[in-house]
């Protein structure tokens, strides 16, 4: 590619390619693209990946160079388009590499380097092609694992999420924890309200950025991984692409719901940094670690997160345990619109990262770095009642308003 000509994409334009044999995940409802039959053989998904360079536009407007994942019908991502197939679903995944240097293409299995299916390397505008059957349910990170970590913190990386072909679980065959804690959703008194529906999972891929390492990259020089490890220095921290408020007032990244309406969150790390994510308002159940599903369930309110390590959480949706029965709803506060014409939130919760430098971006810029927000818009009986409706539609008509 003339290293002139760059696709230029804003920080973490999220898209999803959904497998025809599954639902579409609620947070891409509406913009969702699918994977259809194709030229593949007929019952196969067929999927086709370019491996290409960007421009990637950060939270203070600096452009920075990346490698991404370009799927034949999103385009460009980074994090890479995900993908939501069925286990034991035949897969046909055909990569091309249009860059001047070998990559590849990979599905991690663990941390420790066993994949799932592997390209091999893919010369310079070369093809590899992939036919598989999905793997066990779970959640999976795909990557270019050439030169690693490099080309997989440069931008080469992606979420696969594989769902069991039965059960109200994200897992085939999950301990009797498991199975208890999702039988109990929306059926017991401490979890009333409604049993998890798989359209509730949000997806949070972390990764590190520190632009001098891609200036190297697109000056085409070859980067060494030992002095990769030892010399990075992050200037930038993403959560699924995005940054600060960006992310945090995005409903792709953000849970928000009402009480008895549970979610899933699948967290992976593609970056540097060990991650410590924490939610306030809620704990959340730690179901599992590098698709090895946990017997002995956990609740939590934050858990590291090492490099190429993946977690699934439950976020319960629970009324937030410090609220006292007294004043429960905030009705009072939700209602409450500020001089300035805005309006309090207080039940809109701060998620962020305990390795606490993770939250800036660019030399200390504070809340500018990987950060959510949980937000709770109403109640078992429906969403709140204020002056506008409820809360998250009157949050929507100001900012119609501007």
């Amino acid at each position: 590619m003339d290293r002139r000509k760059f696709v230029k994409v804003s920080l973490g334009s999220l898209a999803a390619v959904v497998a025809e044999s599954v639902a579409a995940p609620l947070m891409f409802r509406g913009s969702e693209v699918f994977a259809g039959p194709g030229s593949p053989p007929r019952g196969r998904t067929g999927i086709k990946i370019d491996i290409t360079e960007v421009l990637v536009e950060m939270i203070d407007l600096t452009q920075v160079y990346m490698w991404a994942f370009a799927d034949g019908k999103a385009g460009p991502r980074i994090p890479g388009t995900y993908y939501f197939v069925r286990e034991g679903d035949p897969l046909d995944i055909n990569i091309t590499n249009r860059l001047d240097e070998p990559h590849a293409f990979a599905i991690l299995s663990r941390p420790d380097g066993t994949f799932v299916a592997h390209t091999g390397t893919i010369a310079p505008r070369s093809s590899s092609r992939l036919q598989f059957n999905a793997p066990a349910a779970g959640t999976y990170l795909y990557l270019d694992p050439l030169n690693s970590p490099v080309n997989r913190v440069l931008g080469l990386h992606g979420a696969l999420v594989v769902l069991p072909a039965a059960g109200n679980t994200p897992y085939t065959n999950p301990p009797a924890s498991v199975q208890a804690l999702f039988d109990h959703l929306g059926n017991s008194p401490h979890f009333p309200g409604s049993p998890w529906d798989p359209a509730r999972t949000w997806i949070w891929v972390f990764n590190t950025i520190d632009p001098a390492f891609n200036a190297l990259a697109q000056e085409n020089q070859v980067i060494d991984p030992l002095d990769f490890r030892a010399r990075f220095l992050p200037r930038y921290f993403t959560l699924s692409g995005k940054s600060g408020f960006f992310a945090a007032h995005d409903p792709q990244i953000s849970p928000h719901g009402q009480v008895g309406q549970p979610a899933l969150v699948r967290i992976l790390n593609a970056g540097m940094a060990t991650h410590s994510s924490h939610i306030h308002g809620n704990h959340v159940y730690l179901l599992s670690e590098n698709n090895q599903v946990r017997s002995n369930l956990l609740w939590v309110d934050t858990w590291a997160l090492p490099p190429a390590c993946r977690v699934d959480w439950l976020l319960p949706f629970m009324r937030p345990p410090d609220q006292a029965d007294g004043a429960w709803p905030p009705v009072q506060e939700l209602a409450l619109v500020l001089g300035d014409g805005s309006r309090l939130n207080p039940l809109s919760y701060p998620n962020h990262c305990h390795t606490e430098i993770s939250q800036t971006a660019a030399g200390g810029n504070y809340p500018s770095g990987a950060i959510a927000h949980f937000e709770i818009t109403g109640d078992l009986n429906g969403p709140f009642p204020t002056a506008g409706g409820s809360h998250a539609t009157a949050r929507r008509k100001e900012a119609q308003r501007g």
